[in-house]
């Protein structure tokens, strides 16, 4: 895909993108019907069609975002960037001390990350999942290992390893960490959260690491809004009370938060979720 992307000219991405959105429709049944599920939960009045064609639209944006960072990591400087929400991110920017960015799955990681980590003035630590096909894993290390530098590093979060505690120590040293709140990955602790009413299953690990390393919460998207153009929505920050009496209510009532701002963004744009795994554990009509 990627010698393909880098050899074609930009008139011809429409039709490329169209035309394989197509074919991992059709043939990736599971997914598709975990995105379908996913809508179902979120929109419960959507009809048999309009999740289809949902499910359609959340595939056909992946497409874009992949080839979107093919382009940049080729060099090609062709991505124009927006903040929506310019006093939260200059707080964030201004910001002393450790401080964690929560996302979820939406526009591109490997897009924003490397373009925004200077601007904070210290390390962002970006933490990903290996991917699950161990080639594919090699060829990413070595594209993300091009992007390495004294203002941004990528770890991988690999079953098995203490990656929390060196995360923790890297906070508390005033850098910052960038993680994904919105599935679970591996064998990690999960905690329950609320969505469009339905309840699902979320990574307690940001919360409990942002209790460890006694740092506050940023929520911050990635959001594609057309032809090569992308803005970088920023929310409130929050924290995740210190009461040592209490301290699985502090992460439910830090969860909670969370949920509400992923809910807000996610209503207005769900066609860029990509989530490809059903992560409600209700459906609709049950109790």
């Amino acid at each position: 895909m990627e010698r393909c992307v880098r050899m074609s000219p930009a008139w011809i991405e429409p039709i490329f993108v169209f035309f394989w959105s197509v074919v991992f429709y059709l043939l990736c049944v599971s997914q598709r019907r975990a995105v379908v599920a996913n809508l179902e939960s979120m929109f419960p009045g959507w009809s048999w069609c309009r999740l289809q064609a949902g499910a359609y639209r959340v595939i056909w944006n992946f497409a874009w975002s992949l080839i979107d960072g093919v382009r940049a990591s080729a060099g090609q400087d062709v991505i124009e960037w927006e903040i929506d929400g310019e006093g939260e991110f200059h707080q964030l920017v201004a910001s002393e001390g450790g401080a964690i960015i929560l996302t979820a799955h939406m526009g591109n990681y490997d897009l924003a990350a490397p373009v925004f980590a200077e601007r904070f003035g210290r390390r962002l630590n970006v933490v990903r999942a290996p991917e699950r096909d161990s080639a594919l894993q090699e060829h990413y290390e070595k594209r993300r290992a091009l992007q390495q530098s004294a203002s941004f590093a990528v770890r991988y979060n690999r079953p098995g390893e203490m990656l929390g505690v060196e995360l923790a120590s890297l906070l508390r040293s005033g850098e910052l960490v960038a993680l994904q709140g919105d599935r679970l990955l591996f064998e990690v602790s999960p905690a329950e959260g609320v969505m469009f009413e339905r309840r699902l299953r979320l990574p307690k690990g940001p919360f409990a690491l942002a209790l460890a390393g006694k740092s506050p919460l940023w929520p911050l998207f990635i959001i594609r809004d057309g032809w090569r153009h992308y803005r970088i929505r920023v929310g409130k920050k929050f924290e995740v009370s210190n009461d040592r009496r209490n301290r699985e209510q502090a992460i439910s009532n830090a969860i909670e938060l969370w949920c509400a701002e992923l809910e807000d963004v996610l209503s207005e744009f769900w066609f860029q979720w990509f989530v490809f795994e059903p992560v409600f554990t209700e459906t609709p009509g049950e109790k």
